[in-house]
């Protein structure tokens, strides 16, 4: 399984590159990836969610199941691009994997974690989550994935809101969970990357993102995905995911 950290990436921009990767995913023209990331502040809604009112963030709807969750700097975003139906895999399964690596990473850094039955995500406490999840299936390759809280300033970012449009869940962080102050999201990258790796039952190879854009270029036929260190991924409009 291949992976590689991205840096800052914008919501829109990261959302084509995963969804060019998913079609060639689709088409075998690539192995089982795995997006590293950070977003700059915004609000993503699920396909079935009410957009909240009056924030000053950016909202954007999506595709993916489940609420109204944020992504910020501070967070460590994970876009799996891995083929369910070619493994035999379910989602139910991947759900319980993404959670598991997203257990053993924070188990890393000295911080106890655990799921709750019925409720994707990764928690300290009953009423404190640490990690969100939440996905579609295209052609049977997997789109979005989970966003991990490293930061404080991560927490910041859902006051005001009910994390998953969960009533009396506060946000958590690694380190608003005991973890090593100054503990930084690239530092965490590898560790979810091996974690993730292991449970699928591959070998984790990171590649650098040129490659995926080489990747996803080939899949986008006269259209290019520009990676550089001031603006990791810049492109058009997102291209239409397709069933």
């Amino acid at each position: 399984m291949r992976w590689s950290y991205l840096g800052r990436v914008e919501y829109d921009a990261a959302r084509v590159l995963q969804g060019r990767l998913a079609n060639a995913r689709a088409a075998g023209a690539c192995d089982d990836l795995l997006l590293l990331l950070e977003h700059p502040p915004v609000l993503t809604v699920g396909r079935n969610a009410a957009a909240p009112p009056g924030t000053p963030i950016p909202i954007v709807r999506t595709d993916r199941g489940g609420n109204v969750t944020y992504h910020g700097p501070g967070q460590l975003i994970g876009y799996p691009v891995v083929a369910l139906r070619a493994a035999g895999r379910g989602v139910r399964a991947f759900v319980a994997l993404l959670e598991g690596a997203l257990s053993d990473t924070a188990t890393a850094f000295g911080v106890r974690a655990f799921v709750r039955p019925g409720m994707p995500g990764v928690w300290t406490a009953a009423d404190r989550k640490l990690a969100s999840i939440g996905l579609a299936v295209r052609r049977g390759v997997t789109l979005h994935g989970c966003a991990l809280n490293v930061q404080q300033s991560a927490e910041a970012g859902f006051r005001g809101l009910d994390p998953c449009g969960l009533p009396g869940v506060h946000a958590t962080s690694l380190v608003g969970a005991g973890a090593r102050i100054g503990l930084e999201v690239d530092e965490v990258a590898p560790v979810l990357a091996a974690s993730f790796a292991r449970r699928l039952g591959a070998r984790a190879e990171r590649c650098q993102p040129d490659d995926l854009a080489l990747v996803a270029t080939c899949s986008a036929v006269g259209s290019t995905i520009s990676l550089n260190s001031t603006n990791p991924i810049g492109d058009g409009a997102p291209v239409p995911l397709q069933d």
